[in-house]
């Protein structure tokens, strides 16, 4: 007590000033103790019943984690997707699209890039990369990425071009804006009210599955124990 003192005097006023505090706080401590004893009971049993719920929580956690299946395979997947495909509906457009980014200040050809795009295949898709990674600000060139309406006008100039019709006839597209040049190739799209694409939902089905099973898994242990 009292390290930070530069006087004895200090040191001992810390120490008063530290006892009088713990006075303060038993003395009231005992007060709303004895005016207030249905109260401190029932602090008691929500303290207990609070205890008892972590401990509880914790308990079926660690059965979960060293017990629960969580592999989900793509027969399940498809098997609950058909079954519910009616609870899946797009609250808005999305849209499949690959895209490059290229600057302006560089020139580049494009010729072999718009096959590239417009026909990808695993013959030239490591030729797009290869290309993307040389020369491209930023891109995406995978062909299996769902973007809604709000994603795609982050990084696309989406008020240069038609965005419904370009959705619409799965178009190709190259687009000049502020500095850039976007190549764009649209492979896919869902409207709002639709019927959502498996793979647009395929981890919500998969965190759905899953907690179906542990609420399956924690009925049969708790059965088992009561």
């Amino acid at each position: 007590v009292g390290s930070g003192a530069t006087t004895p005097e200090d040191s001992i006023q810390a120490v008063r000033n530290y006892i009088d505090s713990w006075v303060r706080h038993n003395l009231m401590l005992r007060y709303a103790q004895d005016n207030l004893p249905d109260e401190e009971k029932r602090l008691n049993d929500r303290l207990r019943d609070y205890k008892e719920s972590l401990l509880i929580y914790a308990y079926e956690n660690e059965l979960v984690t060293q017990k629960l299946d969580t592999v989900v395979s793509d027969a399940a997947i498809e098997k609950y997707y058909s079954e519910n495909k009616d609870v899946f509906k797009l609250k808005q457009d999305i849209a499949k699209v690959r895209y490059i980014v290229l600057p302006l200040t560089e020139s580049v050809k494009l010729d072999s890039v718009r096959v590239w795009m417009k026909s990808p295949n695993d013959f030239n898709r490591p030729k797009l990369l290869g290309f993307c990674k040389d020369h491209a600000a930023r891109y995406m060139v995978s062909d299996s990425i769902w973007y809604n309406k709000d994603d795609l006008s982050s990084f696309l100039p989406v008020n240069r071009f038609n965005l419904a019709s370009a959705l619409n006839s799965n178009s190709y597209l190259e687009v000049a804006d502020s500095g850039y040049g976007d190549v764009m190739k649209f492979d896919g799209y869902g409207m709002k009210g639709e019927d959502a694409p498996q793979d647009y939902i395929r981890n919500e089905i998969v965190s759905i599955i899953i907690n179906q099973r542990k609420i399956e898994f924690m009925t049969r242990i708790r059965k088992s124990i009561y």
